[in-house]
């Protein structure tokens, strides 16, 4: 699917959605005015306080985590139920009643088609993403910054071979780049402490342990 189309069915989509809530708009108007305005909050009241501890405890058991909170489903949920009776009236009022939902889903399609698209606010998922990627971020400079660097060149060279294991071991993207990282460090603290016995250990073809040839002159 190219992206014209991805876009088209995008669009469609958003009518649909304007055009269900404004005839949705409309069957809530018509079941507030069957019921009153005492009757309709008792009924929103009493829908909200069985769904909102429901949805709740959903929440806390699934793993995947909704990105719609408690509140808002009971909300969506009791006026749903406050929707059922005024949707009720207005199909058996016939011709009259249809046309009047009719009206109510264009007017609100009419409205989305003209308002300015929002930007997309990230999800709740994405945003725990986010947060999680920049802990990790933290903890990986963190890491970085303690090479920066109190550490002998033999506690270097034994982070060296550490690395190197980790590498061997198969590390996923973010720890491949921690660790590239740290690597870097090492090699240049190498250089900088020892340049002779550093050109010494890359003349040798790099051996995974560096130590023999780095602490030949002391750290």
């Amino acid at each position: 699917m190219g992206l014209r189309e991805v876009g088209v069915t995008v669009s469609v989509q958003r009518v649909v959605i304007a055009a269900g809530l404004g005839a949705g708009t409309v069957a809530a108007l018509t079941g507030v005015l069957l019921l009153g305005p005492l009757g309709s909050s008792l009924l929103l009241t009493v829908v909200f306080l069985i769904v909102w501890p429901l949805a709740a405890v959903i929440r806390q058991v699934v793993d995947d985590t909704p990105d719609y909170s408690a509140v808002s489903v009971a909300a969506y949920a009791a006026v749903g139920v406050l929707c059922l009776p005024g949707l009720v009236r207005l199909v058996a009022d016939g011709a009259f009643g249809v046309a009047t939902l009719l009206v109510g889903a264009v007017l609100l399609a009419l409205i989305d088609l003209v308002v300015p698209d929002r930007p997309d606010r990230p999800s709740r998922r994405q945003r725990r993403v986010r947060q999680l990627t920049e802990e990790q971020f933290l903890e990986d400079e963190a890491l970085i910054a303690s090479l920066q660097c109190p550490l002998s060149i033999s506690e270097l060279c034994d982070v060296w071979v550490e690395t190197a294991g980790q590498l061997a071991m198969g590390a996923d993207m973010r720890d491949r780049q921690a660790v590239a990282e740290v690597r870097r460090i090492c090699l240049d603290e190498f250089e900088r402490r020892n340049p002779v016995g550093f050109q010494r250990w890359l003349d040798a073809g790099a051996p995974p342990d560096p130590t023999s040839y780095l602490m030949a002159r002391g750290s």
